[in-house]
Formats: structure tokens, sequence, C-alpha cells
């Protein structure tokens, strides 16, 4: 009868040991969660809105004038500026003859003009494969028109071009490269 007592003693203890466990591991998780006003307290005071994984489309008159996708998107209400982070903008021509695929750290979308600037390791890609590559980029929306006054290297199937500066007419697919050019042209050997 006594052993049956120890053996219910003990099982009493390893209950409320695990019990206890138990309870400290979930005060200490609860503890850790943030309140709505912790988060608040993390962002720069002057972002308005936060968002994470976006989808933002823009059109004009109806016709869809860019895409884009990001990680994240802080929105300043006083500038009017709405700042994506790691974006992925897709801009369409008119009649949607080219399509062009940008990629930069970041892009700031100004709300009043609508025009969209680039900035950090942009990468752009067209539906034919022309690529080019510079660390800043404007989109001017009423022009359609994509410039840098940066480096830029452009390649196509038979040509590479470096320079300075750059004017890219999204609807016609014009280039322009500016300043400082080199080129290399190559041809196919029959």
């Amino acid at each position: 009868m006594q052993k049956f007592n120890k053996i219910k003693q003990v099982l009493a203890v390893v209950v409320i040991v695990a019990a206890s466990y138990l309870m400290v591991v979930i005060a200490l998780k609860y503890h850790r969660l943030k309140g709505p006003a912790d988060m608040l307290s993390d962002l720069p005071k002057n972002i308005d809105l936060s968002l994470q994984k976006v989808h933002y489309t823009n059109t004009k008159d109806g016709v869809l004038q860019w895409d884009l996708l990001a990680r994240k998107v802080d929105y300043y209400n006083d500038s009017g500026v709405i700042r994506f982070a790691q974006p992925e903008m897709v801009l369409f021509s008119k009649g949607g003859s080219e399509n062009y695929t940008l990629k930069a750290d970041t892009a700031d979308y100004h709300k009043k003009s609508g025009d969209v600037m680039l900035v950090g390791n942009i990468t752009a890609t067209s539906e034919s494969g022309m690529t080019f590559s510079t660390g800043h980029l404007d989109y001017n929306s009423s022009r359609s028109l994509v410039s840098t006054d940066d480096h830029v290297r452009l390649e196509d199937t038979s040509l590479s071009v470096e320079g300075t500066g750059m004017e890219l007419r999204v609807d016609s697919r014009n280039v322009r490269v500016l300043h400082n050019v080199t080129a290399v042209i190559t041809t196919r050997k029959k």
C-alpha cells in the first residue's frame, strides 16, 4: 500500500511539473506576441500605410499602363508617394506590341504625376529579348518614356551597347543611348 501511495505521489509531482512547464511555455509565447500598438510603434512615423506582398495595377482611360508586384509597399500620404520594395514592374505598350519587365531594389510611384522612379540594380527585359541594366530609371507616364542619366548596358540578339544616359519610348520601341556610346555589332556566319 505504501508503494502505491508513493507511485501516486510521484505521478502527482510529474503532472504538476508538466503542467507548470506548459504554463511557462504558453506565457512566454504570449508575452512575445506584439499587440497592434507595438507593431505601429515599429513603423516610421511618416508612413501612413504599410502592406506586404502587393500587386498594384495602373490604368489610364481604361487602358492598362503598367502592372507591379512587390514584396512590400509603404504609402506616404503627405508627399503622395507610394514606395515599393523589390518591385517587378511590367510596362505595356499601346496595342501590346512589346512589353517590358523592370526589376529594381525600390520603386517610388508619384500619385500626382503618375510617374515612377526605380532605384538600385535595375534589370529590364523585353518580350523580343532585348535586355538592359542601369542604376536608376525614371518612367514618365504622360510620355510613355523610360529614361536615365546613369550608366547603361543594353544587349539585343546581335547588338551590345554601353553608354551614359538612355531614353526608351515604350509605345514606339525607339531606344537612344545618349553619351559616351560604345557599340558592338555581331553578325552571323553562314
